[in-house]
């Protein structure tokens, strides 16, 4: 086990075992307990369930050391990813950072959008449908933000504020992700939508696009500050564009991809949210 994610599938998977009463796992300690009905599944069944699903018993080790591993590669990444960023001339956007530059963070932060709202895409019968959706509504509340940036005058300490909050949220968004307890508990849940199955695809879809996560947020504020609707509209349709593509993907290819290689796919793509949302926060700061 290497994520808080690690612990969920384990937990839902080994209870819905016939016999099996209980689980709890901790990835942190490396350890699954489970009460059991000794007369319907035995200790050895219960294993190979483990096995199965990417966790066979005995070859783990404790996830702190998961953790010391991801935090090494964040301070690796910080110093690497801005150097290597700096070799491909990327077009500026008046806000500091261009549509190819939110089209990456869209693909990094898909893999939050996954966690997140890839079991909502699965229940629709029509993924492009209902990713157009969320398009639609991740550009019209850039447009949104973007014009109230019009009534705002934008000097360089608020814009320094305003870089700040926004690398902060996202280094929020990917700490939830990464388990920090605390933080954790916060994860809004969205069950609701899932009440909507039998609903057109895109309508899921824009109703979707309206959920509130750290990393959403902080693209909102980001449109607000480039000043226009149409700058906003333009900086939050390429961010969408990103998660669409990741989460299109995940549609595609997500069955044929073993499941006990998500783990380290979820892993990677928190690293690098946590790296990226500091790299920004820092980025504000240094404005000052």
């Amino acid at each position: 086990m290497i994520c808080p994610q690690c612990e969920d599938e384990i937990a839902q998977k080994i209870t819905h075992r016939r016999g099996v009463l209980s689980c709890r796992a901790s990835y942190r300690k490396s350890s699954v307990t489970a009460q059991y009905d000794p007369d319907i599944i035995t200790p050895g069944e219960i294993k190979s369930a483990l096995s199965d699903i990417g966790y066979p018993v005995g070859s783990g080790k404790s996830g702190l050391i998961s953790d010391m591993i991801g935090a090494a590669c964040v301070i690796v990444l910080y110093f690497a990813l801005p150097w290597l960023t700096g070799l491909v001339k990327v077009p500026q956007a008046e806000a500091g950072a261009g549509a190819g530059v939110l089209f990456v963070i869209g693909l990094l932060t898909g893999v939050h959008c996954i966690g997140m709202c890839g079991g909502i895409m699965l229940t629709q019968k029509n993924a492009v449908a209902y990713n157009a959706g969320r398009l639609l509504s991740y550009t019209a509340l850039g447009a949104l933000f973007g014009a109230l940036g019009t009534v705002i005058t934008y000097d360089a300490q608020f814009k320094s504020m305003l870089f700040t909050i926004c690398g902060g949220l996202v280094v929020i968004a990917g700490l939830m992700m990464w388990g920090v307890p605390f933080l954790r508990r916060l994860s809004p849940g969205l069950a609701k939508p899932c009440r909507f199955k039998g609903s057109r695809p895109l309508v899921i879809g824009l109703l979707t696009g309206l959920m509130p996560c750290g990393a959403l947020a902080s693209m909102w504020l980001f449109a607000a500050a480039s000043g226009s609707a149409l700058k906003g509209a333009e900086s939050m349709f390429a961010f969408g564009l990103g998660t669409c593509a990741v989460m299109l993907l995940f549609g595609t290819f997500g069955t044929l991809i073993p499941a006990k290689y998500n783990k380290y796919i979820l892993k990677s793509g928190t690293v690098l949210i946590v790296t990226l949302g500091l790299i920004l926060m820092t980025k504000g700061i240094a404005m000052i």
